[in-house]
């Protein structure tokens, strides 16, 4: 592999990293907003402000992260009806 194609693992391998690690941050304050622990405007919210923080919206776009949002929320939702 070159120097560049390297770098470039390097920086995708952290890239999916925090993706992941964001991805189970919304499942898990979605749980507990479905416990009722917090409240889930908040927890959206904060979500939100996390992506924005750590370049995940700039990266992503607004709607894919919506969809990850959405995602957790929605499936725990579903759940519940179930």
């Amino acid at each position: 592999m070159t120097e560049a194609a390297e770098l470039h693992e390097a920086w995708r391998a952290v890239a999916n990293a925090k993706l992941a690690e964001y991805r189970r941050q919304c499942w898990r304050l979605a749980g507990l907003a479905a416990q009722g622990t917090i409240a889930k405007a908040d927890a959206i919210d904060a979500l939100w402000g996390i992506a924005i923080a750590h370049a995940l919206v700039r990266a992503l776009g607004e709607d894919y992260v919506n969809l990850i949002i959405v995602e957790a929320f929605m499936a725990l939702t579903a759940e519940r009806a179930a």
